[in-house]
């Protein structure tokens, strides 16, 4: 693999020249430095692309001006992977010693000063002195008064691609200045990075607690790609153009790991979010292979990295993962489109302008000089469009997330809904099943009542008649009792079972069973009487309850028109309405309010009756007496 490499630069430094005979250089005076002078067109340079030169014995015919580099450039793998050297005059024109700072630009490490006094005289290293803040792309440099002195520096720069040669003189009382000059020169874009930081943790924090709520597997997978996209992003702003070791480090690798690390975990919630397994099985192929090939491009990217493989092949891999990623976005973008849904609208809307910002940052990364674009300024930065594109994409994914949201409680009110008719009709027909049990129960007892009471009953009747008849000569009065306490039972035993049976439970049965009763009992006693029932009898059902108190007291209402009214004439009159109400009037002597007493217990009696159905008892005295029963129709259930 060593040999391999070699054989890779010695190739590309082939195709370039970097010496040439004129080795002229321009003196610059520290006089015109008055804070921080910036020296790239003083500079002469020579690239030792194998890092094999012994640096004191370099000639100045081995250097050449920048501007006689291809686009006045020092190729990146070039100045990368070997050592560049940079060569000039400097002159201290003052009566003082003069301290300076000395860099080699963005991201150069490891800086190191030769001087000499004259062209052939031998080159004399300096010892490195830096600020002691940590920042090692700083070396510092005593100029004695009165003196000119031919400076060398050897730098190598960060494997990156902002890595870029912009040597500096720097005061020493300035250099502070310096730093916070070169952070203000990011054109606030370093707010804007910071904000969006700030943003992308709240999504962290959000998802996260989302996660922790309903234990759904993508919310935790975007947190982590929020994360990971965060943290980047915020090591950017905090280590902007630092030359501190973490941040080589950060600049070369890291930054990468994370962004394709949040690639990962970003593809893995879209699977889970939108469920590809199930709604799109192409769109869930193209995912799962997105996902494998970019953790393989990690894993690639690693290994050349931490096996210091030629820059050229590491910045290659780089690109060529970011383009993949491109085109990945790109197919999700129409296969989403193809789907038709509003919820995946929203998702294809945000990747689409997180594709199109994305793409433009790469474009500059990669093309230094776009015909479109401003040459410096905040617009310039591709990290800019490169946070528009990941800002755009949260709106939007908070907009579908809403949406979603909104779309499942509507889902969950329906299931709701559903699950709570289902439980409904569950309890309803238990309900019934209930009622079904209690009224064959009813129809049993009610049956076993008429059959074994009831030819008992009978017997004793006959009996007592039996018995009566062959005493006729001698009555006894206990058989005259037991007869007549037989044909009693046997009556309140008719009703009892007709109050059982569930056959009966209407209001025209009940109707027509106190109508037929009511006429059997006065037929008893020669009594003038009436029975009035509408034509049209509503469709209700009456419990066996409501129908044995009802027909209880109006037989206790004749009863007592039998035993107290001395009455002549009777009418029994039915109205149906939203309530039934029963007339009972006779035209006795009617009932005097001081003397109620009289009657005990059985008007009490009458009236806790109707009050134990919902219905109502009332007496009215005039031409005689009237019985009013009322009860209410609605919501007739047993």
């Amino acid at each position: 693999m060593r040999y391999s490499r070699l054989l890779f630069i010695l190739l590309l430094a082939a195709s370039q020249t970097y010496a040439h005979d004129d080795s002229t250089l321009t003196v610059i005076k520290t006089s015109r430095i008055k804070n921080a002078y910036e020296v790239s067109k003083y500079i002469h340079i020579y690239v030792d692309t194998l890092r094999t030169k012994n640096p004191l014995e370099l000639r100045n015919k081995m250097f050449m001006h920048l501007y006689e580099f291809k686009n006045e450039r020092v190729p990146k793998p070039l100045m990368i992977d070997g050592y560049v050297y940079m060569l000039f005059w400097i002159d201290n024109d003052s009566p003082s010693a003069d301290t300076l700072y000395f860099t080699a630009g963005f991201f150069s490490k490891n800086i190191e000063l030769f001087t000499r006094d004259s062209t052939g005289a031998p080159w004399k290293q300096l010892p490195k002195t830096t600020p002691g803040d940590g920042e090692l792309a700083y070396n510092q440099i005593t100029l004695e008064p009165n003196k000119e002195i031919q400076l060398m520096v050897r730098t190598n720069y960060a494997r990156t691609t902002i890595s870029a040669i912009r040597p500096y003189f720097i005061k020493k009382p300035f250099y502070k200045y310096f730093l916070k000059y070169r952070l203000s020169n990011w054109d606030s874009l370093d707010i804007i990075t910071y904000t969006i930081t700030g943003m992308l943790f709240m999504m962290l924090l959000f998802s996260f607690f989302t996660y922790f709520q309903n234990r759904k597997g993508e919310f935790l997978y975007y947190s982590l790609y929020a994360f990971c996209v965060a943290l980047m992003l915020f090591l950017k702003a905090a280590y902007y153009e630092s030359s501190r070791p973490f941040n080589f480090f950060n600049e070369e690798y890291l930054d990468y790991a994370l962004l394709f690390t949040g690639y990962i975990f970003y593809i893995r919630f879209t699977r889970f979010f939108i469920s590809t397994a199930k709604r799109n099985k192409i769109l869930n192929f193209v995912l799962t292979g997105a996902e494998i090939t970019v953790l393989l491009f990690l894993i690639f990217f690693s290994w050349m990295y931490f096996t210091n493989q030629p820059f050229q092949l590491l910045d290659n891999t780089e690109n060529i993962s970011k383009f993949f990623m491109i085109a990945v976005g790109l197919t999700y973008v129409i296969l989403g489109f193809f789907m038709r849904d509003k919820f995946m609208n929203f998702l294809v809307a945000g990747n689409l302008a997180n594709l199109v910002f994305a793409g433009l940052s790469q474009l500059l990364i990669i093309f230094r000089n776009l015909p479109f674009m401003p040459e410096r300024g905040l617009f310039r930065n591709s990290l800019l469009y490169f946070e528009v594109g990941i800002f755009i994409e949260m709106v939007f994914f908070l907009l579908g997330l809403i949406y979603k949201n909104k779309v499942e409680l509507i889902e969950k009110a329906q299931m709701d809904a559903v699950l709570k008719q289902e439980a409904d009709r569950k309890e309803y027909e238990k309900q019934i099943a209930v009622l079904k049990a209690q009224q064959d129960e009813r129809t049993r007892i009610s049956a076993d009542m008429h059959d074994e009471l009831g030819s008992g009953v009978t017997a004793i009747r006959l009996l007592s008649e039996i018995a009566r008849k062959k005493t006729k000569d001698q009555p006894l009065e206990e058989i005259a009792r037991i007869s007549n306490n037989a044909n009693e039972l046997m009556s309140k035993m008719n009703g009892i079972i007709w109050s059982m049976n569930p056959g009966n439970d209407t209001l025209t049965g009940t109707i027509a069973y106190m109508r037929s009763n009511a006429s059997e009992f006065l037929d008893n006693f020669h009594l003038n009487y009436r029975i009035l029932v509408p034509e049209n009898i509503p469709d209700v059902e009456l419990s066996g309850n409501k129908r044995r108190n009802l027909f209880l007291v109006m037989k206790e209402s004749l009863n007592n028109i039998i035993k107290h009214a001395q009455a002549s004439n009777v009418t029994i009159e039915f109205t149906c309405n939203e309530h039934l109400i029963i007339h009972i009037t006779d035209d006795g002597k009617g009932i005097q309010a001081d003397k109620l007493n009289e009657y005990g217990n059985g008007l009490k009696n009458m009236q806790r009756r109707m009050e134990n159905i919902g219905g109502s008892f009332s007496i009215a005295a005039g031409n005689g007496t009237t019985v009013i029963l009322t009860l209410p129709l609605t919501d007739q259930v047993s």
